[in-house]
């Protein structure tokens, strides 16, 4: 099934084409629809397809198979899956598993590589979408090495919070807490002593219902 070039161009990296680049690539894009526990791609394999997110969402395994394989990250759309090494045609770093029902714009990665070649704006689009990317990586390298996994926590809370002038917030978690673990990059009993530590500062959680009574005194924890 093919996805329509109305739905490439709501993609932030296709917004800049025209309708001739879209017709070109919806040729020979398809839209995928998967269920929950499914491989779409293992570690080391170098891509010939790019996967564009668009609901659902997916976990970045090790190179263990079947349920055996360790959480790294939960990426959620919308969100290409590993762009700069399926365009740099390397092995990917990790494998991808999907973790809910979700659908996926699927791009032959040679047609995306002539298209940019063609296209100089698209590319220039597709740049800064890798720059930014790999700043954020940085980024969360970084908090890492940094800061606690309680401050971690605090920190991907607040960015859950919505209007930071409610008191107390709540809201509820996007996934449960042993994919926030592979989240915030730290085991389950660490995340579990996260949320203890949390406590002390107001944070409530109750069947992955997060209520965070004091916003500011979060962000000062935080760092």
């Amino acid at each position: 099934m093919k996805p329509g070039t109305e739905a490439l161009a709501q993609l932030p990296l296709l917004d800049r084409c025209n309708a001739e680049v879209l017709t070109r690539l919806n040729e020979t894009a398809d839209l995928a629809r998967l269920g929950p526990d499914e491989d779409l791609f293992r570690a080391g394999e170098v891509l010939s397809e790019l996967n564009i997110l668009l609901i659902g969402q997916v976990a970045a395994v090790n190179a263990q198979s079947g349920r055996n394989q360790n959480l790294l990250d939960v990426l959620q759309p919308v969100r290409p899956l590993y762009l700069g090494a399926a365009l740099l045609g390397v092995p990917v770093p990790a494998g991808a598993r999907t973790l809910t029902t979700v659908r996926l714009i699927v791009l032959p990665v040679r047609e995306l590589q002539a298209v940019l070649r063609d296209a100089p704006a698209i590319a220039q689009r597709f740049l800064d979408y890798a720059l930014e990317e790999a700043h954020a990586l940085t980024q969360e390298i970084y908090a890492l090495k940094l800061r606690t996994s309680a401050q971690r926590l605090a920190g991907y809370l607040l960015g859950l919070v919505k209007d930071e002038e409610l008191s107390p917030a709540r809201f509820v978690l996007p996934f449960e807490k042993r994919l926030l673990a592979a989240r915030i990059g730290c085991s389950q009993e660490n995340l579990s002593r996260a949320f203890a530590a949390l406590r002390r500062i107001g944070v409530e959680t109750q069947r992955g219902i997060v209520v965070v009574r004091d916003v500011p005194a979060l962000r000062v924890f935080s760092g």
